[in-house]
This record gives structure tokens, C-alpha cells and sequence, in this order.
């Protein structure tokens, strides 16, 4: 009994993730039940009796497998009931919900890459890290920005670590102080350095959360960190494996794996992983710091080992999408022709800053000039320049910085914002949150 619960909890805690309904519908007895129907350990009746759903009564709608439905009780209980002996009611507020914007947010964070996704019934966010901001607490631009969009949320229902590199993760562990987070997921790619090691102690330490990598499922593994600033041993908790079945996020909203690879290549923008948001029949595409291959102009063909090449050979059709969050900046290792043709954006978002890659700053001059030929170019780096305090004053003077004020760092001044609502056309322009 004690190894079918376990199996059956596992169960319950992977089929959630794929299959969690648009809206809060919920599930009550059929006209034909005369007493009650069972409610379930697991998807079996061969498995424990947890509760008696009875005629008039209902419990909510979390999730379906074949013949059941994943449902959840007044009092907090999950289970199972037979789809034979249930009918779905839709909750009533689910039009209302259903006309709520999807909106995706391109934080200035200066040198780096934070996306924050809101839609109905749904938060997500894309990576949260920065080279040359790196305040914490309430200061924290990620965090700050957050608050100054949608005061009223507590949870990010989808954290994802594109790749382990500090200007894409150095904010997180702030992110999981300051919200409750559901879901994480990353390639599972290690990179023993101070701040991937604080992100991984954070994701472990959260309550609640399903962690999720690219390597394995309902599994446990230990890495162990020797640095300054962060050591010792974290047993990671995989839950279900990161893998091509789309995740449900909310009505008409889902979100899909296109590459995924914990393999320890020499340089982690090779374990980038690259996600498409299907929001109201709108495509967006974040690729992290994913490559075609070294500098070369953009008509270079991908290098094949590269992701863009890999991605382009395996699922072209999947690469295409209404909005690009560029990758790697703006960089020349990024946005191969090839690779843009098969995306077809027309809005591209580049999260860039003044601190150096290598001594060039980001984006390129090529880069940029390529998708201004295609569509409307957006970034986050419109106000930045050499003399920080100079950029920073002309951004405070305006009333625009979101986060710290007055502190002499890039970042804060230029947030896209990405509005996606039915059929309407896109709405791409620069948010005007104060905060």
C-alpha cells in the first residue's frame, strides 16, 4: 500500500503539469449517480478511497488522464474520479478570463535577460539575471518590476532557467524570496559557480515547488559546490522530465519545449533552452543565449552542431512565431538568416546592456540591421550609454526607472512590453510603469 501511494502521488504530481485545464471548471456527479462517486488515490480502482463526491456537490477540475479526472477538494485533497460517473461544469467567470490579455514583458535589467509572461490565470517568467545589477531585497529590478506590473501576485506558476550563466540566473534567488513558485525548470546543465549554486540551493528550498530538468524523472542526484560565496551539497528532487508535451498555462495559452540538453558542453549557451508560448493563437519564441556558431555575419550559415542548426533540421515548422526574444543579446554567434527565416517574427525584443562580452558590446550593428529589415526592433538598451551616471539621470529625470533609483547602473529605463489580445494585432512598444 504504502509503494502504490507513492506511485500514485508520483502520478498525480507529472499529469498535473500537461494536463491542467484553461479555467477553474468544475467536476460533479452525473445525473446517474444515486449515492456518490468515489473519489481516488490514483487513476485505478484498485487504489485507496479518499473522499465521496455526492449528488449536489463539486470539487475542482486540476487535471485529466485517460478515464479520470484529476480533481481537488474543498479541503485541500487530490484525487481521482471516474470521467463515467462525472460531468464538467465550466466555471462561470471562464469568458471573462478568457478576455484577459496575455502580456509579455522584457525587463531592463541592464546587461542580461529577465521575460515575464502574465496571462489569464498564469505568471511565468524567463530567466532573471544581470551583469552589472545585482541589488537584492526589494531593490532587486526583476523583483521590483514585477511588483510595479501586477501588485496583486504572489506566485510565479512557471520559473524557467534558460541556461546557467549570471546574466541570465544572478536574480533569481530574490525572485523565490519574494513569490511563492510552482514550477522550475532548467536543462539540468551544471555550472559550478557561486550564483548557479544559490539558484539551485533557492529551487530546492522552495515549498511546494516541481523541479524539472532534461535529464530524468521522479529521480534524486547531488551536486556539490566548492566556492567563496556558496558550497556544500544539494540533493536535487526531479519531478517530471522536461520533455516535448506542451504545458498547459492557462485559457488558450501553453508553453513548449523545442530544445533541451543537459550535456556539459564546453560553454553553457549550448545547453540554452529554447521555449515557444502559444498565447490566443499567437506564437512567441525565447531562445535564451542558444547559437549558430562563432562571430560570422548573419548570411553565414549555422554551424551543424549548433542549436539554431539543430533546431532548423529537426523542427522547422515548430521555430515559427509572431515574436522573437533575440538570442544572446544581439550577438554575432546568434540570429543566423536561415534560423530567422524559419521564425518569421515580425517584433523582435533584444535584452542588452553596456557591460562588455569578450570587450564588444551587444547588440551587434549586423544583427540589428538584419531584423530592422524584416519588422519592428525593440530594446532594452535605447537609454544606455558609456557614462552610466549620465544614462541613469536622464532616466530618473523622466521618472521612468523602474527599481533603484539614483544608483548609477544601466537597467530599469527601457522595459518592453508585448501585448497579445485576441485577434486583434500585437501591440509591441515600451511599458510605462513607474513604480
Amino acid at each position: 500500500m504504502i509503494l502504490r501511494s507513492w506511485l500514485a502521488a508520483l502520478m498525480l504530481g507529472a499529469v498535473m503539469l500537461t494536463a491542467a485545464p484553461a479555467v477553474a471548471d468544475d467536476v460533479a456527479p452525473s445525473a446517474r449517480v444515486s449515492s456518490a462517486v468515489l473519489v481516488r488515490e490514483g487513476p485505478s480502482t484498485d487504489t485507496a478511497i479518499l473522499a465521496r463526491l455526492r449528488p449536489g456537490e463539486s470539487a475542482t477540475l486540476v487535471g485529466d488522464v485517460s478515464g479520470w479526472y484529476i480533481v481537488e477538494l474543498a479541503d485541500g485533497t487530490r484525487g481521482y474520479v471516474s470521467k463515467a460517473w462525472t460531468i464538467v461544469r465550466a466555471d462561470v467567470g471562464g469568458e471573462a478570463l478568457a478576455a484577459v490579455p496575455h502580456k509579455v514583458h522584457v525587463i531592463d535589467v541592464g546587461t542580461g535577460l529577465a521575460v515575464f509572461v502574465e496571462g489569464p490565470g498564469y505568471a511565468l517568467l524567463y530567466d532573471a539575471g544581470s551583469q552589472d545589477d545585482l541589488h537584492g531585497g526589494d531593490e532587486n529590478r526583476v523583483v521590483a518590476y514585477i511588483r510595479a506590473a501586477r501588485p496583486d501576485l504572489t506566485r510565479i506558476d512557471h520559473l524557467i532557467l534558460s541556461h546557467p550563466h549570471k546574466d541570465h540566473l544572478q536574480l533569481m534567488p530574490g525572485v523565490f524570496e519574494r513569490f511563492q513558485v510552482a514550477n522550475i525548470w532548467e536543462s539540468g546543465r551544471v555550472n559550478r559557480t557561486d550564483g548557479y549554486c544559490h539558484f539551485l540551493k533557492a529551487a530546492m528550498a522552495e515549498p511546494g515547488a516541481l523541479y524539472h530538468d532534461a535529464i530524468a524523472s521522479n529521480a534524486t542526484r547531488s551536486v556539490t559546490f566548492s566556492g567563496s560565496g556558496c558550497n556544500g551539497t544539494v540533493t536535487v528532487h526531479q519531478a517530471a522530465m522536461m520533455s516535448e508535451v506542451p504545458v498547459a498555462l492557462g485559457p488558450a495559452a501553453s508553453m513548449h519545449f523545442l530544445y533541451r540538453d543537459a550535456h556539459p558542453h564546453s560553454d553553457p549557451n549550448g545547453n540554452s533552452v529554447v521555449i515557444r508560448l502559444d498565447l490566443g493563437g499567437k506564437r512567441v519564441l525565447l531562445t535564451g543565449d542558444a547559437e549558430g556558431g562563432e562571430r560570422e555575419p548573419p548570411a553565414t550559415p549555422p554551424s551543424p552542431r549548433s542549436i539554431e542548426a539543430k533546431l532548423i533540421a529537426c523542427c522547422a515548422a515548430d521555430l515559427q512565431a509572431d515574436v522573437l526574444v533575440v538570442g544572446h543579446h544581439g550577438s554575432l554567434t546568434s540570429s543566423r538568416t536561415a534560423f530567422l527565416d524559419a521564425v518569421g517574427a515580425s517584433i523582435y525584443a533584444i535584452s542588452s546592456g553596456p557591460y562588455p562580452y569578450h570587450r564588444v558590446r551587444l547588440p551587434d550593428p549586423e544583427i540589428v540591421a538584419e531584423l530592422a529589415a524584416r519588422g519592428q526592433v525593440l530594446r532594452t538598451d535605447r537609454e544606455d550609454g558609456f557614462r552610466l551616471e549620465d544614462e541613469a539621470r536622464a532616466c530618473e529625470m523622466r521618472q521612468r526607472k523602474v527599481g533603484p533609483d539614483a544608483d548609477e547602473t544601466p537597467g530599469g529605463c527601457d522595459n518592453i512590453l508585448i501585448t497579445i489580445e485576441g485577434d486583434r494585432p500585437i501591440v509591441a512598444g515600451y511599458s510605462a510603469l513607474v513604480d
